[in-house]
């Protein structure tokens, strides 16, 4: 167990730059978000979800629905542009509860922001049609569906809007992206960055990679220069801020500003030059692997056992019945692994709601393309280990 624990900890928590990322067909078997017509990239998914809100001009004071299963980052963008987020509950398979939103009193409500969860498309037609016979403009959330296909439709050609996230399934350091399959991203223009901060984003890159030996004949190399550099900016680092006052992207930047900002060209241009295949197969083999091994264990289950054929995974969602102490014991052993616990002050209990349920309960475990099936089998081994009935 020691040392599963002691290799576990070199994992990178997601994908990461090397040689691999550009092996393979370049364009993905399945379609997704791209499929959109109008696209603009952005520095991160939060920061496309305030782009989108921006487009469809809500003001404050107007009403944006939103789910209570959420990560912080999706309900902060509704708030800080002034509006209400109004909270409604999601169904044992992860969707909008529909009885809910047709009891629900919709004054005022001007958009919904409907997610697509781990990677596995939801039915949408119901959500477009209840929005569209409310007057209300659809944000579809891909922040965990880069690729797929939602009743035969990309993922991200539903909504009036979507969102997706590139460093959930990139090699980058930051990045997002807005598109819509029907309007145009008029009225959104991102100011350029400074020079130091796109060389900045790209040895960032970079240098996550060699972290993790992913450029085999460079890593000693590489190593030795970012090892360098990181003496020389701690050594310079007090006098540097003095005199320049820091990155336009460090600290506590407000979000509509960061918002406006155009993301890093190096991972625009990693993003579209990475081969698509390998991400969607390496994805795909280490779900099924996680689910072999997990499926049919005491004291927890994969919420989703059989991975859908048009579905790229973000994790692999493992329900644990008492989560207890587990979860920080996990996070402790270094595995790639995240929880929504931290649900937005407010969120309501709903009677029949899922949502914060899960936000304890649901594990999501990475499987992301960077993870080898040496990895998956000893992030499993671990998982077993821990979690007891």
């Amino acid at each position: 167990m020691r040392e599963v624990q002691r290799n576990i900890r070199s994992y990178p928590r997601l994908p990461v730059l090397g040689w691999s990322a550009f092996s393979g067909e370049r364009a993905a078997p399945s379609p997704g978000v791209l499929n959109a017509r109008h696209r603009c990239y952005t520095t991160s998914g939060r920061a496309a979800i305030a782009l989108a809100l921006h487009a469809l001009e809500i003001k404050p004071n107007d009403k944006v629905l939103v789910p209570t299963y959420h990560c912080p980052t999706m309900i902060a963008p509704v708030v800080q542009s002034g509006a209400q987020p109004m909270f409604y509950p999601i169904t044992a398979s992860g969707g909008a509860d529909p009885v809910w939103l047709q009891r629900a009193a919709l004054a005022g409500v001007r958009a919904m922001l409907a997610a697509h969860y781990f990677g596995i498309s939801q039915p949408m037609s119901g959500v477009r049609a209840f929005c569209d016979s409310h007057r209300i403009a659809l944000i579809e959330d891909c922040a965990h569906a880069y690729f797929g296909i939602s009743e035969g439709v990309a993922v991200g050609s539903w909504g009036d809007f979507a969102i997706a996230s590139l460093t959930k399934f990139f090699p980058v350091s930051e990045g997002g992206l807005v598109v819509s399959a029907t309007r145009p991203l008029k009225g959104l223009d991102l100011a350029p960055r400074r020079w130091r901060d796109e060389i900045k984003a790209a040895a960032d890159t970079i240098e996550l990679g060699v972290v993790h030996g992913r450029f085999p004949g460079l890593n000693s190399i590489l190593g030795g220069v970012f090892g360098v550099k990181n003496w020389w900016r701690n050594r310079d680092v007090s006098t540097d801020a003095a005199a320049d006052g820091g990155s336009e992207l460090d600290g506590p930047v407000v979000d509509s500003q960061r918002a406006l900002i155009r993301p890093a060209a190096a991972a625009c241009w990693i993003a579209s030059s990475v081969r698509q295949s390998r991400i969607v197969e390496h994805r795909r083999r280490n779900y099924a692997a996680l689910a072999s091994r997990l499926s049919r264990m005491d004291g927890a289950h994969a919420l989703i056992p059989e991975l859908p054929g048009d579905a790229t995974p973000y994790v692999f969602p493992l329900y644990v019945n008492n989560p207890g102490e587990s979860y920080q014991r996990l996070r402790s052993t270094g595995i790639p692994l995240f929880r929504w616990d931290e649900v937005w002050p407010g969120t309501p209990v709903l009677d029949g709601d899922h949502g914060l349920d899960w936000a304890q309960r649901v594990f999501q475990l990475g499987c992301h393309q960077d993870l080898s099936l040496s990895d998956i089998e000893a992030m499993a081994t671990t998982v077993r280990t821990i979690i007891r009935p």
